[in-house]
């Protein structure tokens, strides 16, 4: 089932899940469908009515929702849709969606995708979905260095989220005390965003440690941190800063907190966990010459 606005890019998902194999009708909420393909770039005042319709379609059906948003939209669409009935694409290609919707919605019923046997293979999907946005981006660069100078793009990342989620916590190592302070983390941020004045930044993406190192940064500040913010922070492109933050909430890594005062928000937190254990590797290294960055 397909949601837009717009006429053409109705004529585009329809012609992407018939691709997939995929019966591809429009939006309608009174009808069962294991997917729903819902572009909401163009959306504008009524967003906020038709995600509230959308939550109550995939809870009522168990189906799963394909989503593309702009940035601007991300806070909300990501604070109101559940993150584990959704596939959120950020201002991006629909050839990252083709892993998806040809791998997981194409099989015979959704519920196979939550079964505990099947999670590896659906996280894989992501992985996939990565590699394929990569290569697209790769070959517009190539392209684009034809005809002009080289231009400023995107974070881009060769690491995808990783396949099946993060394993739990070992046993916990031994405290140490630490005189770890933000402007210590934000310099070493500094460092290695620093590294891509130098070198291509894909190969240094690692954003699993930019996450944590921009939330304990916050959380020394007293500051609180938004999903959009964070995605920032991880410096790769947003739909796969939403696939490694999603993988780390998952875990128990971080903690998604809403916003009291505006629902249409939510925070992004270290557990107290994942905070102790960021405290005891800097108190390690405290006594190294170089500091790893």
């Amino acid at each position: 089932m397909i949601h837009t606005t717009s006429t053409q890019r109705q004529e585009s998902l329809s012609m992407l899940a018939h691709v997939a194999g995929l019966k591809a009708e429009p939006w309608n909420p009174d009808c069962q469908s294991d997917y729903v393909l819902a572009d909401l770039c163009s959306e504008t005042e009524t967003l906020p009515d038709f995600l509230s319709e959308l939550v109550r379609y995939l809870d009522r059906n168990l189906s799963v929702a394909v989503v593309w948003t702009s940035f601007e939209e991300l806070e909300a669409v990501y604070a109101l849709l559940p993150q584990a009935r959704c596939h959120f694409l950020v201002d991006a290609e629909d050839v990252e969606a083709v892993p998806i919707l040809a791998g997981a919605l194409g099989r015979r019923g959704m519920n196979r995708l939550h079964d505990k046997d099947r999670l590896v293979e659906f996280s894989s999907l992501h992985r996939i979905s990565d590699e394929l946005a990569e290569f697209a981006r790769t070959l517009a660069r190539i392209a684009e260095r034809d005809t002009t100078q080289i231009l400023a793009d995107k974070p881009v990342s060769f690491r995808p989220a990783p396949i099946g989620g993060f394993q739990p916590f070992p046993t916990k190592v031994a405290s140490h005390s630490s005189a770890l302070t933000s402007e210590k983390l934000r310099e070493i941020i500094r460092l290695r965003r620093q590294r891509e004045r130098f070198f291509d930044n894909g190969l240094f993406a690692d954003p699993a440690w930019d996450i944590l190192l921009d939330l304990k940064a916050a959380q020394i500040e007293k500051q609180m941190v938004s999903v959009s913010s964070l995605c920032i922070a991880a410096a790769v492109p947003p739909t796969t800063a939403l696939r490694w933050i999603s993988a780390m909430t998952e875990s128990g890594m971080l903690i998604r907190q809403q916003d009291p005062d505006d629902a249409r928000r939510v925070f992004i937190l270290l557990s107290d966990e994942t905070s102790a254990r960021i405290e005891d590797y800097f108190a390690s290294i405290a006594d190294r010459l170089v500091q790893i960055i």
